[in-house]
């Protein structure tokens, strides 16, 4: 059921690392973009991947992780396993399109978590660092990586008091995300 797959796939910071994907794992994630709606149907997102570890350690350090929080995940040992990372063709577009970006995230986080596999969608990188780590044309925009992996960790969901909406991690680092109650984004007259 599509709520309680939504319930479950959450932005996991903390993987088992023993878990490894191929490159096939990658490729049938991504393919699931292909059905997605696109802006005017330029489907203008393209994809790279990386599973295997010695490209998977030089882009970890790339990443910033989990803003709200001072001590960072992943922790020692808990890296992910795999990474897509999502680009804007501006051979196709003039601009990325951020939309048609956001759809394809959520198709590959909604997929993973499907096959059981964690994700992390990551704004927050250099975008010049990372386009020569992956060795990309120049006109291909790195605009989000997903990192992916074996759930490592435990997140609850709860409601927003008051408004606070920040993440939070207790002394057992169980991860805790308030989300507005539905009174609360719901527009009524």
């Amino acid at each position: 059921m599509l709520y309680d797959l939504l319930y479950k796939a959450r932005s996991y910071r903390n993987f088992d690392p023993s878990f490894k994907y191929t490159a096939d794992d990658m490729k049938e994630l991504i393919n699931l973009c292909r059905f997605t709606p696109s802006t005017a149907n330029t489907q203008s997102v393209k994809f790279a991947y990386a599973c295997d570890e010695e490209l998977c350690s030089k882009i970890f350090p790339l990443l910033g992780w989990a803003g709200y929080l001072t001590e960072k995940p992943p922790y020692d040992g808990n890296v992910p396993s795999a990474y897509i990372l999502l680009c804007c063709d501006l051979n196709i577009t003039d601009k990325p399109i951020e939309i048609d970006v956001g759809i394809c995230a959520q198709t590959l986080v909604l997929g993973a978590m499907e096959k059981g596999i964690g994700a992390c969608m990551i704004g927050s990188f250099n975008k010049e660092i990372m386009s020569s780590v992956f060795s990309l044309p120049e006109k291909l925009y790195p605009r989000l990586i997903i990192a992916l992996g074996r759930p490592n960790e435990k997140i609850v969901l709860k409601d927003a008091i008051d408004g606070n909406i920040k993440y939070y991690r207790d002394e057992n680092k169980t991860h805790y995300v308030p989300k507005r109650p539905l009174d609360e984004i719901l527009i009524t007259k």
